[in-house]
């Protein structure tokens, strides 16, 4: 009878982090390993595949990652935030920024944008930035690294942000790690995407938690027309390692600015290795320049 223990799964683990497996195949790789000539999937499947594979996700959480097809981002009007979730379509959509935005109609949208056409022009840049961040993402789910893990890792702290600054209380400290990590995870998921290796992202000496030095490679390894929009907005954050413990002096609109810059970074790393771009569709449209909106 085959047996194994936590300690093999581990052991198993480091072999393949050595091998650049990436983790969400560790468990069916593993279980090939353990169960040799009897391993097979769906019919007269060993049922120490799925204890195999419980192990690994229980021992190593990373592996459990799935892309579920969807994000949730924010739009802003002045300090009030809306939480907007974009899914995945398939086939032939009909696009209205109204409706993605969650509006029945365009005077409603343009109501709570106070009928200002300067904060909905925002509005629809936030939007685009979560569909293209959304649609980039699921156009990469079968390529073979661990980008995705970082992309959805990031996509999970802007859900995180939103759910947080979407609620009428006051800002604390705690809101400026997710926001910083949502660029940050964004940015060596690209990076990782573009042949820069895992442990090079990892380096304290090298990039650690410094978001500015990633935006310069990332802009230096891939350049894009969001570059010099993208390192403005990069040198404007704060250094949340240091600023955790203590409360912030950001007021509300401030750390909505910021969280809507880590939104327009997650989507522009994103953009700059998938091709979806309904950013510039925009800026193509009557609205004109995101730099206008966004100096």
């Amino acid at each position: 009878m085959i047996k194994f223990t936590d300690d093999d799964i581990l052991r198993i683990d480091e072999h393949f982090a050595q091998e650049g497996i990436p983790f969400h195949a560790r468990p069916f790789h593993a279980a090939n390993k353990i169960l040799g000539t009897r391993f097979s999937i769906g019919f007269g499947q060993d049922p120490l595949f799925d204890e195999i594979v419980h192990t690994y996700e229980r021992l190593i959480p990373e592996v459990k990652f799935t892309w579920p097809g969807m994000g949730t981002g924010l739009v802003a009007s002045l300090d009030r935030v809306k939480k907007v979730t974009v899914g995945i379509a398939f086939g032939t959509v009909n696009l209205k920024i109204y409706k993605g935005l969650g509006f029945s109609t365009e005077t409603e949208w343009f109501d709570w944008c106070r009928k200002d056409y300067k904060i909905a022009a925002k509005s629809a840049f936030a939007f685009a930035d979560m569909h293209d961040l959304v649609y980039g993402i699921n156009e990469n789910i079968t390529k073979e690294n661990n980008s995705l893990i970082f992309w959805g890792l990031a996509a999970e702290q802007m859900k995180l942000v939103s759910e947080s600054l979407s609620q009428s209380g006051s800002i604390s400290s705690s809101v400026l790690q997710p926001i910083c990590l949502t660029a940050e995870l964004s940015m060596k998921g690209t990076l990782l995407h573009l042949g820069i290796p895992e442990r090079d992202l990892r380096n304290p000496k090298l990039f650690g938690h410094n978001l500015f030095k990633l935006g310069e490679k990332m802009v230096q390894v891939e350049s894009h027309k969001d570059d010099q929009l993208l390192l403005g907005m990069l040198n404007k954050f704060p250094n949340y390692v240091e600023d955790r413990y203590r409360e912030t002096q950001l007021t509300r609109l401030e750390v909505i600015s910021i969280a809507l810059s880590a939104q327009f970074i997650a989507a522009s790393a994103v953009r700059r290795v998938s091709g979806r771009d309904l950013s510039s569709q925009i800026e193509n449209s009557e609205v004109g320049l995101r730099s206008n909106y966004f100096p």
